[in-house]
């Protein structure tokens, strides 16, 4: 087929993925649902600093619906992408934004299920209410939510699925990109100051400077980390979440000052801002984030394929956690068989379910993570963080 045919028929099938079935299943206007049509909502950034972070992830989970010809079992699946910036500013990412997407998804009698992924408050949030109401969680990727097993299982029952690695398992990694770049002086910024910060000290990162705030726009952070790189400083590790902000307004500023210095984000911490700004300054930087490369398996090298072919660009971090986040929901949904458009039998077949690739098959947990996990290394690219090769890592 030519590629301007392969390029059509991809795009009929997206459009079918996304559009063509939002017709169909319930809608908070006041559709009903229908038997065979079911809805997946995917809660993620799509405006401000992590909007193009959350619009990969969108885009692996569009392709991985298409791939599955826009549905599982004897269901049309349609997708709604929601946007969990919130409404004050519409640049943070927080509560308030995923509530509202929340109770967007609650409403939606056609609704089976909710993805998302980034940050965990707004993970957190959207579990929270949407196991409340009986719709399966998937977490794409992202730091661990930090909450009981109580107060995210209302209905005393597990309802989600974490597909990002653990926080120690990513910290493992860090320490190794930092040992591996011979850091004799790092400097560990940690926003917020929680996660993965304080794993990172646990896992012994021995940082000669620890700077810890709640927000990348804190103007004493920014005091603290000009004057740890005038002392010399040869690494700087920033570990973070999208909740904190975005790690460029603090960067940016000091870019003469990192010229020498080497850079490593944690995956809440590598924004795509942040990727232009290391290759506008040429930076030597480098992030860890809990997906399989884009050249790992011959299925994340198809994924980019489609990637390049439809949008133009290799496929950035968030891509393959998108496309694994839709297929598990949808092998949950066929799992469910008959009862594939109802929210608890998907949700009691989600936390059952094996759990695909990429980049292999994986078991879960009794804590909802699942083993083995995904952790690589990513460079910056024009269009953003790309992963591209696995890092050695613990299993739990």
């Amino acid at each position: 087929m030519p590629r301007a045919a392969r390029r059509a028929a991809w795009g009929l099938a997206l459009t079918a993925a996304t559009v063509g079935l939002a017709g169909c299943g319930g809608d908070p206007t006041g559709e009903q649902a229908y038997d065979t049509k079911v809805a997946v909502y995917v809660g993620v950034p799509l405006g401000g600093p992590w909007g193009d972070a959350g619009q990969a992830i969108t885009r692996g989970a569009v392709l991985g619906l298409a791939d599955s010809k826009g549905g599982a079992g004897d269901f049309s699946v349609r997708l709604s992408l929601r946007d969990v910036t919130d409404d004050d500013d519409l640049q943070t990412v927080g509560i308030q934004g995923a509530s509202r997407e929340a109770g967007n998804a609650l409403r939606d009698v056609g609704a089976v299920g909710v993805v998302g992924g980034l940050d965990p408050t707004a993970s957190r949030q959207l579990q929270l209410l949407g196991n409340q109401t009986g719709l399966g969680y998937v977490s794409a990727s992202g730091d661990q939510i930090a909450a009981s097993a109580d107060d995210l299982s209302p209905r005393q029952r597990r309802m989600a699925v974490q597909l990002g690695a653990p926080d120690a398992a990513v910290a493992t990694a860090i320490v190794g990109r930092a040992r591996a770049a011979d850091c004799r002086r790092t400097t560990l910024v940690s926003v917020p100051d929680a996660g993965v910060g304080s794993a990172l000290v646990a896992s012994e990162l021995d940082p000669a400077t620890t700077l810890r705030a709640s927000s990348f726009r804190d103007s004493e952070l920014a005091t603290d980390l000009a004057r740890a790189l005038r002392a010399n400083s040869d690494c700087v590790v920033v570990a973070g979440q999208p909740s904190g902000g975005d790690p460029y307004d603090l960067l940016e500023p000091l870019t003469n000052e990192l010229a020498d210095v080497t850079l490593i984000l944690s995956r809440g911490a590598a924004s795509p801002r942040t990727a232009r700004l290391v290759r506008a300054a040429d930076l030597t930087a480098e992030a860890v984030v809990d997906e399989a490369a884009a050249d790992a398996t011959d299925e994340t090298r198809a994924i980019d394929a489609k990637h390049r072919e439809i949008y133009g660009t290799p496929a950035p971090v968030g891509v393959m956690a998108g496309w694994r986040g839709i297929k598990l929901m949808l092998r949950a949904i066929a799992d469910a068989g008959p009862g594939g458009n109802r929210r608890d039998a998907v949700s009691e077949a989600l936390v059952a379910a094996p759990v695909p690739g990429p980049p292999t098959d994986a078991t879960q947990n009794d804590d909802g993570t699942i083993t083995p996990v995904a952790v690589s290394l990513a460079r910056a690219e024009p269009y953003g963080w790309r992963a591209i090769r696995a890092l050695d890592s613990p299993q739990r």
